[in-house]
């Protein structure tokens, strides 16, 4: 009985020490929409997270901006390159920004001229 009763206890200690261990996942943007003129710029933008992350830069199929980094292990500051709009219409991209189990998206909007787009 008693061999049992510490065998319980031993697993439950255990059940208790990985369930410490859990990190709650968190991902989030400092803004998650990004509105630009026409002209080529940099911009910087905050990604608060306490698991590896990633800019899903291929799916959103968007060949006129740039992230550095692409991805990151915990919340870091991004550099955003956008190239100069010479279509003279607006442009949209929608770029998820994921952990393994969050997903958000990140909205940038273009003009064609040198006012700001209104969304």
């Amino acid at each position: 009985m008693a061999i049992l009763a510490a065998a319980v206890l031993a697993a439950a200690a255990a059940g208790a020490a990985s369930c410490e261990k859990y990190v709650l996942p968190e991902l989030s943007l400092s803004q998650d929409t990004l509105l630009v003129n026409k002209s080529a710029q940099q911009l910087s933008l905050t990604v608060n997270s306490n698991v590896q992350w990633e800019f899903d830069v291929a799916s959103a199929q968007v060949e006129w901006v740039i992230f550095d980094p692409e991805w990151g292990e915990v919340g870091r500051k991004v550099t955003i390159s956008v190239e100069e709009n010479t279509s003279g219409a607006v442009r949209k991209a929608a770029i998820p920004v994921q952990s393994q189990t969050i997903q958000k998206q990140l909205l940038i909007v273009q003009s064609g001229d040198e006012n700001l787009p209104e969304i």
